[in-house]
């Protein structure tokens, strides 16, 4: 008995397939089922209504589910030529009840099938020497589907299945359920046709031999538990997004037949003209030959893509080529200006078709919040300039902020603030109405059901994904910023707070924690001043960064300006924002302070962050505590941290004298060696202030005062300079 004589026919297909397609048409038109049975989430048959109202293909079932922290999102695509799809128009059409049977895409059991049959697919594509599955499919199946009956094409892809599978796990959950489904079926009477993924069928077919079920009940369809926030929608899907190397072929194959190929040169032709490239009517004809040839050579009725692909880059490619054809490992065509026929096969085999939804079709409540939202605050298309001083400037900034973190189409901003230290007060953006917007949200809305819900999760997300790159974190915490951290999870800090226990760029570290106070401290345009989010990741950036500068060792190198404004971060939280700290750091940098295999620059600047705390001997003992080669990285740090108090207070003046005993007693020699760093050290501070500390050096010698002031600031510089000349810090 064949497998069309069978109550309960099980067809194997690829999806996006049009041979699978013909024979789940020709199958359900002979048979005329009572039952078509598809392999599609079984929470959604009550709504399969909403696949028939009249959508443009392709569009795709998206279902999310989030519980907590974890959000799991799944597609499930249809085409005009996907096998499931076919099976629902040809279900209506002979009046069959249609189902879909797998378990929900949220369900625990729902398992990584996919991979396991990428896996087989890809060790049988070896055996049979070809180079990618998609071309060792249609090497199999879709050269076939013209020249062979629907029961012929049946067994070839039992046959396939069957190779793909063999040795493969028992069945699982999915096959298991699927199969309960098909008994059920059987029982209520009728001939019953099951529409599944080919690695499917030989499990479903071996439960089927196990007994049928108790009853003719249908299997119940798995509930998720309330603390599982799940939701499947539709939306428009495009060509690109499809898992799948050429849909516009399998789209000419599936309306065209055996003048696919024809078809596709066509196309190849009229693509590489449009574009400027000489195509002549010879090469047209040595093209078309050339991909006939192919096609008998390898066995071909009709050329497949491959030998189209193959032809063209054989018959109008003129210049050596520097990587493989890309459909010979599948994917774009590789370098910066890929050969324009490589280009024009890989794009027109593609294909650049969207879909569209009908206008009733059901969307989430977060699409109808956003419509609401921009209705309400009237950010209508066009260009929108914001107050950020006034309450309503800033509630529609950060509306749009939300907008822009969750990546939907049609809000750009054009101008306004870019850092915590940028005081700008005005924004403008340019709102654009764009078709491509509800199906952003829809998929959006897999991380909540209002814009800051959605936008926190998505924030939140993107932290975590950025580990302990903390460039990104500080980039991130400004969007947090411009999204209204009120608004924001308390979750925020936890994340970012988690990502600096990795961090081991004390540069970097120091950044995110002069970003983060400058914000906690002095923003008002944003409403984050006092924030508990970043005072958190102060709090946690201030301590990385201790942490990172006493692991610091020394080293030939110089003094590094990033970690030692790190440290002036410390200083500064220390100094304005002690109440952020959980411990005292005042201990911890006094032994950095002290110890000699530490690096020099950042002992020099553990000190300066309690200079004010310094005595004039323990700072002239610093000083002379530093081999005199090293003594400008030394003052590097110091100055760096603590120029604005250092001639405020009388260890100023031990430092300097300290400095001048060490460097009096120095060799021309050592003189040299040791000067780039004296000069780079007295560098962080502005005229006016060298001049002071020049003064300070030259009070007991004969030289002429130093002017109150000095109208020129080019004869300022040159008078500090001689002045610096002269003691030699020059």
């Amino acid at each position: 008995m064949t497998d069309l004589d069978s109550s309960v026919i099980v067809i194997g297909v690829r999806h996006h397939s049009p041979a699978c397609a013909r024979v789940v048409s020709d199958t359900i038109e002979r048979v005329r089922p009572a039952h078509v049975l598809i392999e599609g989430p079984a929470d959604y048959t009550g709504r399969l209504t909403d696949l028939t109202r009249g959508h443009q293909l392709p569009i795709a079932l998206f279902s999310h589910a989030r519980n907590g922290r974890s959000t799991r999102v799944t597609w499930t695509a249809f085409t005009d030529f996907s096998p499931e799809w076919v099976a629902l128009e040809q279900a209506a059409r002979v009046g069959a009840e249609s189902r879909f049977i797998d378990l929900p895409a949220w369900h625990p059991d729902f398992d990584s099938e996919t991979e396991r049959y990428s896996a087989a697919a890809m060790t049988a594509m070896k055996r049979m020497g070809l180079d990618t599955v998609d071309a060792m499919w249609d090497h199999v199946v879709e050269c076939r589907a013209q020249a062979t009956t629907t029961s012929q094409m049946i067994d070839i892809l039992n046959t396939y299945f069957d190779m793909v599978r063999a040795g493969g796990p028992a069945a699982s959950a999915r096959e298991k359920y699927m199969a309960s489904w098909a008994r059920s079926a059987q029982l209520r009477g009728g001939p019953v046709v099951v529409v599944c993924g080919g690695y499917h069928r030989p499990a479903i077919m071996a439960e089927l031999t196990a007994g049928p079920p108790p009853s003719d009940a249908w299997p119940p369809v798995p509930v998720a538990e309330p603390s599982l926030d799940v939701g499947t929608y539709l939306i428009p899907y495009s060509y690109r997004r499809l898992r799948l190397e050429a849909p516009w072929w399998y789209e000419m194959l599936w309306r065209n037949g055996i003048s696919a190929p024809q078809i596709a040169i066509e196309a190849l032709v009229r693509s590489l003209r449009s574009q400027g490239h000489h195509v002549s009517t010879t090469d047209v004809i040595g093209f078309r030959t050339q991909a006939l040839a192919l096609a008998a050579m390898r066995g071909h009725s009709t050329p497949t893509r491959r030998d189209v692909l193959d032809a063209a880059a054989g018959s109008l490619i003129d210049q050596a080529l520097t990587s493989p054809l890309p459909w010979t490992r599948a994917g774009e065509p590789d370098g910066v200006d890929p050969d324009p026929v490589i280009t024009a096969c890989v794009r027109t085999m593609r294909g650049d078709r969207r879909g569209a939804l009908h206008p009733d079709s059901p969307a989430p409540g977060l699409v109808h919040h956003v419509d609401m939202l921009l209705e309400e605050l009237d950010l209508v298309p066009g260009t929108v300039s914001l107050d950020l001083t006034d309450h309503r400037g800033r509630t529609r900034s950060r509306v749009l902020h939300q907008l822009r973190l969750l990546g939907i189409p049609g809000f750009g901003r054009t101008f306004g603030p870019t850092g915590g230290s940028d005081m700008l007060s005005a924004e403008q953006w340019v709102i654009t109405q764009t078709d491509e917007r509800d199906p952003a949200l829809t998929e959006a809305a897999a991380h909540g059901h209002t814009l800051v819900e959605a936008s926190s999760a998505q924030l939140e997300s993107a932290l975590r994904r950025g580990g302990s790159d903390v460039a990104t974190v500080a980039e991130l915490l400004f969007d947090a910023v411009l999204c209204g951290l009120d608004s924001m999870s308390d979750a925020t800090a936890l994340v970012a707070v988690e990502s600096l226990h990795a961090a081991a760029d004390l540069a970097d570290v120091g950044l995110l924690a002069r970003t983060s106070l400058d914000l906690w401290r002095h923003d008002f345009l944003f409403g984050s001043r006092g924030s508990t989010v970043l005072g958190a990741v102060v709090t946690a950036a201030c301590s990385r960064v201790i942490t990172l500068a006493r692991r610091s060792r020394a080293t030939p190198g110089g003094a590094d300006i990033g970690r030692i404004e790190a440290m002036a971060v410390v200083a500064d939280v220390m100094r304005h924002a002690a109440r952020l700290l959980t411990d005292d750091p005042t201990t911890e940098l006094a032994l950095l302070a002290a110890d000699h295999g530490a690096a020099v620059d950042m002992r020099g600047a553990a000190l300066g962050t309690s200079w004010s705390r310094s005595t004039p001997a323990s700072a002239a003992a610093a000083v002379r505590s530093i081999a005199p080669d090293r003594l400008g990285d030394w003052l590097c740090g110091l100055f760096g941290v603590a120029r604005e108090s250092f001639l405020h207070n009388g260890s100023g003046n031990a430092v300097l004298t300290a400095v001048d005993d060490v460097v009096s007693g120095l060799t021309e020699h050592d003189f040299l060696v040791a000067l780039p760093a004296l000069r780079q050290s007295f560098e962080f501070f502005p005229p006016r202030e060298r001049s002071a500390v020049a003064a300070r050096f030259v009070a007991a010698s004969t030289a002429s005062p130093v002017p109150e002031s000095v109208e020129p600031g080019v004869l300022l510089d040159g008078r500090i300079d001689a002045q610096l000349d002269e003691i030699g810090l020059r």
